[in-house]
């Protein structure tokens, strides 16, 4: 099958992606500033905190309408949760060729009569999405009682709960957003480094990619119809 270069983001896509990059390094930073053993201090913990708070409600935003984008756009049927057990057994299969030092036989196809993609993800990159989404909402949750502990004391209780040897139920809601956040910065790093192997970073950055094409005597249902 020969390749074409096709449209693969949106400009709205990218400039949302690079900004909930962009704030998730300002939250990181800001974050490594705060607690009462400071990772970063080079920024003051007062001038940390409002960052941090202020970065962390445009970020909310900023998600927010990327979910409104995503649905709007039909972007997310490739991402259905019918998938998530293909996209499992496909990871299982990513680390057994990891090891075995052998390509994965996985790509995106291309349907230039239908001008649309045929398979537009790799199955993991679900697992991804499914993963952002619950750290999201965790890192949300548990942000916002840390700043209104007397309005979400449930959650404080439950963090505290989880976590029950440490001080209180704010110490225990702010650790327990802490390990929420580091998780945050690993699911980064694999993404970046799965973006990196499939070759996915470049269409991040110009919205187009090169991708392989079926014939027309190809008969493979698109994988967002599945």
């Amino acid at each position: 099958m020969k390749k074409i270069k096709v449209k693969r983001h949106s400009k709205l896509f990218i400039l949302l992606h690079w900004l909930i990059v962009f704030q998730s390094l300002i939250l990181l930073i800001s974050g490594l500033a705060l607690g009462p053993n400071p990772a970063v201090e080079f920024i003051q913990t007062g001038t940390a905190r409002a960052l941090h708070i202020v970065v962390a409600f445009f970020f909310l935003g900023t998600i927010t309408f990327f979910f409104y984008y995503f649905i709007i756009s039909g972007e997310y049927m490739w991402f259905g949760l019918r998938r998530l057990w293909e996209a499992i057994d496909f990871f299982f299969d990513e680390i057994r060729h990891f090891l075995l030092r052998k390509p994965v036989a996985h790509e995106p196809l291309y349907d230039p009569k239908k001008g649309d993609y045929v398979r537009k993800i790799i199955p993991t990159e679900v697992l991804a999405w499914w993963g952002w989404v619950l750290l999201w909402i965790l890192l949300g949750v548990t942000g916002i009682a840390i700043l209104f502990p007397q309005h979400f004391g449930l959650v404080t209780r439950f963090c505290h709960a989880l976590i029950p040897d440490w001080v209180d139920p704010l110490s225990s809601t702010q650790r327990f957003h802490g390990f929420i956040a580091i998780l945050y910065v690993v699911l980064a790093l694999i993404h970046a480094y799965a973006s990196w192997k499939f070759g996915m970073v470049k269409s991040i950055v110009t919205g187009e990619h090169e991708v392989r094409v079926i014939d027309g005597n190809t008969n493979i249902k698109p994988e967002n119809e599945i």
